[in-house]
């Protein structure tokens, strides 16, 4: 994206880049906080995340790093779109298992029975 004197912003020295932040900065606070929270929303939304790249050196350490950053939405596209073409993928045994180790590791003793047996929490409690 070239600024008004026509400098992309890869062709911008780390002098002229930090002295653009001190500038923004400044005009963040010199805004209302209604206006500049308004202005900063429309400008963070449209640089989102995005879906994954592909892994630069280590997938694991590359998807971890996006999905610090990823909105719940793209979150919630991309585990869905891998869980379905896992569910086709020849894990094997070990590799399901850890896989829903995983993914039941955050629910409690009775979601867990839940999931496992469909119905039986509410035996239980009755």
């Amino acid at each position: 994206m070239a600024d008004a004197a026509g400098l992309d912003c890869k062709e911008m020295s780390p002098g002229l880049r930090l002295s653009r932040v001190a500038d923004l900065i400044d005009a963040i606070f010199a805004c209302h906080p209604d206006d500049a929270e308004q202005v900063l929303s429309v400008i963070l939304e449209e640089w989102q995340t995005g879906a994954p790249m592909p892994p630069f050196l280590d997938a694991m350490s590359d998807a971890e790093f996006w999905a610090h950053a990823a909105t719940f939405h793209d979150l919630r596209a991309v585990f869905l779109a891998a869980g379905r073409k896992l569910a086709r993928y020849p894990l094997g045994p070990q590799g399901r298992m850890r896989m829903i180790r995983r993914l039941m590791a955050g629910l409690s003793d009775q979601e867990r029975q839940e999931i496992i047996c469909p119905g039986s929490a509410e035996r239980d409690r009755a």
